[in-house]
């Protein structure tokens, strides 16, 4: 009786959950370990397992690895790709490996060299990711660390061109954007990332034209534009009044802001400055009489005379109250940004005495009120900080009727606001508010989208053929879909997801680069052995 025939069709392995569990989690761990997570694996069980060597055991872990990779290639490399952008932030905390592994010192010899801020991010993503891509090769290569050296070297070498290629184009939340969320501005993907690559800018640009000019979901991104610069306000207020350790309460915004603010400023004015007195004009004068001793006598009649009117006429009975100790600095002050600003030879004698004369006056104030005399200097700088704020919302009234101030209305604010001669503070980047305004503007912006009517209706008849918002069989899928998933995606539980799901592809795009170049030389590297050999 002849015997059946054999089938020639292999039949496919059933596979467990364990099973599937066991290959994603190899998969994660090469990438939390660049690569060595099959040495250390086969280190742990042949300690264990005395029927296998080490030897035999790193070839039926990479056996594993290399199956699921040609079953499952998108969820194998794609699980680890995902696992290796953790190493690079948690090296981000570590003092030392955050400069190798994120390109730190790539960026800061770059800088040391004269290069651009281009030419530092460069440098940057290059050390960065070559550093990353050889410590992988090493990871993926077989044998000791002689064997492993010619994989590291090809791998950082690859990772290096790539990395400054990927970093060019991937999409990613920038420094400035972060800080800015911190702040409790609510940044949309595109804000987030429109400076970090030509994604990024493509994508904000496309939320810009979007707002203005696509029916439904224009109104989504113009929502999620507004609640950004809303959001700014409030961090700009928080700022003003960090001195004073006071928070703006949720919900606050134009007019009832800046009223916030006043209100606060005013309260703790009037509680600080009821506390305080100057008991003794006589430090002050004699202080005066020094100072002017060696100015010419037009000069120092004009100092004395100042002086006279804003101090020593105002003690009463023996002491100075607080009020007038407030009033006096804020003229004092005022004449001394004056006369800088005039520049002339003399009036800048008479700003040096005057900043003199003031300083022994605050100095007076600290030494008879100790506990008052500081909390009198930090709503100083609380005040001065917030007429910045309230100067950058007159400036926008002034332009139209929105509530509200735009990070550009900030900027000019502040450039106004420097008392030095030239605004040599703002020109240096210290400018009292100019460092908020400035990240805003690089992030957010600097305009107000329209009220989108013509846009939406324009928008409305290219979407539906010209048949109008009634004939909506006519809509293009593509567009009646976006149209329904960005009121979701931009709303605002939506934006913090949107933004991270935008920013995780980019990380991915950067981490994918050590997976590649370590897997691309081990295979050309095989490619080239089994060559050799036949």
């Amino acid at each position: 009786m002849p015997l059946p025939r054999q089938s020639k069709t292999t039949q496919p392995i059933e596979r467990t959950t364990g099973d599937v569990a066991a290959d994603f989690t190899r998969a994660a761990a090469q990438g939390l370990t660049f690569g060595f997570a099959d040495e250390i694996e086969a280190a742990v069980r042949s300690a264990f397992d005395s029927g296998k060597t080490y030897a035999e055991v790193v070839k039926d872990v990479r056996g594993q690895i290399d199956s699921f990779r040609q079953r499952n290639p998108g969820a194998a490399f794609g699980t680890e790709i995902a696992a290796a952008i953790l190493p690079t932030i948690a090296a981000q905390f570590v003092p030392g490996a955050g400069q190798v592994l994120t390109g730190t010192r790539g960026a800061q010899l770059a800088r040391a060299a004269g290069l651009g801020q281009k030419g530092q991010r460069t440098a940057q993503a290059a050390t960065a990711s070559g550093t990353q891509s050889a410590i992988y090769g090493a990871g993926a290569a077989e044998g000791d660390v002689v064997d492993r050296l010619p994989s590291a070297a090809t791998s950082g070498a690859l990772g290096a061109v790539a990395g400054p290629v990927i970093e060019r184009v991937a999409p990613v939340v920038t420094q400035k954007a972060a800080d800015l969320v911190k702040r409790g501005v609510p940044v949309t993907p595109g804000q987030a990332v429109r400076e970090s690559g030509l994604l990024g800018r493509g994508l904000a640009r496309l939320e810009e034209g979007v707002a203005d000019n696509v029916f439904l979901i224009g109104d989504a991104v113009r929502g999620a534009f507004d609640r950004a610069n809303t959001g700014f306000n409030r961090a700009a207020v928080s700022e003003a009044l960090a001195p004073l350790g006071v928070k703006v309460k949720k919900g606050l915004e134009g007019k009832e802001l800046i009223g916030f603010g006043q209100r606060v400023i005013k309260t703790n004015y009037d509680k600080t400055l009821s506390k305080m007195s100057l008991p003794d004009v006589f430090p002050v004068a004699a202080a005066m009489d020094t100072l002017t001793k060696d100015l010419s006598e037009d000069i120092a009649k004009d100092i004395q005379g100042r002086v006279s009117r804003y101090i020593t006429k105002k003690f009463n009975k023996g002491e100075m109250s607080g009020r007038d100790i407030k009033t006096a600095q804020t003229l004092l002050r005022r004449d001394i940004e004056r006369l800088k600003r005039e520049g002339s030879e003399i009036a800048m004698r008479k700003a040096d005495a005057l900043e003199d004369i003031r300083n022994v006056f605050s100095a007076e104030i600290q030494k008879a009120n100790p506990v008052q005399g500081p909390k009198l200097a930090a709503i100083d700088k609380a005040y001065g900080q917030f007429e910045i704020v309230r100067n950058a919302e007159l400036r926008r009234k002034a332009g139209d009727q929105s509530e509200g101030f735009l990070p550009g209305d900030l900027l000019q604010a502040a450039a106004k606001g420097d008392p030095t001669k030239r605004q040599s503070q703002f020109s240096a980047g210290e400018a009292r508010m100019q460092r908020l305004a400035q990240d805003a503007q690089d992030v957010i912006g600097n305009t107000t989208p329209n009220s989108g009517t013509a846009g939406r209706q324009q928008a409305a008849r290219i979407v539906t053929g010209g048949a109008g918002v009634m004939g909506a069989s006519q809509i293009e899928p593509t567009t009646a879909a976006a149209s329904l998933m960005a009121p979701a995606a931009y709303s605002q539980l939506g934006v913090p997801i949107t933004r991270n799901v935008v920013s995780g592809t980019g990380r991915a795009m950067q981490a994918a680069v050590p997976v590649a170049a370590a897997n691309t030389t081990e295979m050309s590297r095989q490619m080239l052995a089994d060559l050799l050999r036949r």
